[in-house]
């Protein structure tokens, strides 16, 4: 792991918007956890507003630029900035020349909501559901899968103390051990924070896979894809349209059905 230069953290504001309420005292309080509206900002220009737990965004932005097609490599971005305001926060960078065109291809103007990967694009044709790249298929057996799945609890802190209201994802070695994760309201939110930190902690993924709490979408699967790992595990069923997605791309995808059992789609 290498080390890595933090941008600068500017705040600009007379108030926290992201401070949650005080809980009751007592044994069931629980943090009520914020969810925030940031602005992607590149070279700029305003691309995106997405909400999103306001924690790691640094990684938020980076990941964010990987798995949409923005760039291919983290050294394509600068972060130069992470500011809060009153309305939330601003996530200022710039990317490459080589890179710039490109977000004309992935425009968005309305709001990313936290549960939706679409929210904002500005046709269909922006909108592709065919798989953008192959991956080498991940080998992950029974034993490795359920290891990363009984040690995932423990890196989210966050979700005990809201009781249960944040998504994780997670990346796992070939071995089934986590080696880092991430958590936020929205389940592509977390995936995209984990592929930053990846990247600009430059982690190799050789072997390894994602592992997520939530149902498997068709994000999911595309942005895994697009960053060139090969497994995938959720703890809740896939769609249709993300298994066929998987099987075009080569991705290893396994998923939990309701009955409590895994199967592996492709």
């Amino acid at each position: 792991m290498t080390n890595r230069s933090a941008p600068d953290i500017i705040d600009d504001r007379n108030r926290d918007p992201a401070r949650a309420a005080p809980a009751d005292a007592g044994d069931d309080a629980v943090i009520l956890q914020p969810e925030v509206p940031a602005a992607l900002t590149f070279n700029g220009t305003s691309h995106a507003v997405m909400m999103v737990s306001p924690y790691d965004l640094e990684d938020f932005l980076t990941g964010f630029c990987l798995s949409e097609g923005i760039i291919d490599d983290a050294s394509q971005v600068q972060i130069k900035s992470v500011r809060q305001t009153l309305r939330g926060y601003v996530l200022d960078a710039d990317l490459d020349p080589i890179c710039a065109d490109r977000l004309s291809d992935r425009q968005r103007t309305l709001e990313g909501r936290s549960g939706c990967g679409l929210c904002g694009i500005q046709s269909l044709e922006a909108l592709s559901l065919e798989a953008t790249r192959k991956v080498t298929p991940g080998d992950m057996s029974q034993d490795v899968v359920l290891r990363a799945i009984d040690a995932l609890p423990e890196f989210q802190k966050r979700n005990r103390d809201s009781g249960g209201l944040l998504h994780a994802s997670a990346f796992a070695n070939a071995g089934g051990d986590i080696i880092l994760a991430r958590e936020d309201i929205g389940r592509h939110n977390a995936l995209d924070k984990v592929l930053g930190a990846l990247a600009r902690d430059t982690i190799a993924t050789d072997g390894g896979f994602i592992l997520m709490t939530s149902r498997c979408s068709y994000e999911i699967v595309t942005k895994t894809v697009q960053c060139g790992i090969g497994g995938l595990v959720t703890l809740s069923g896939p769609t249709l349209t993300a298994v066929n997605l998987a099987r075009q791309a080569g991705l290893t995808l396994i998923c939990r059905e309701r009955r409590g059992r895994f199967r592996r789609f492709s």
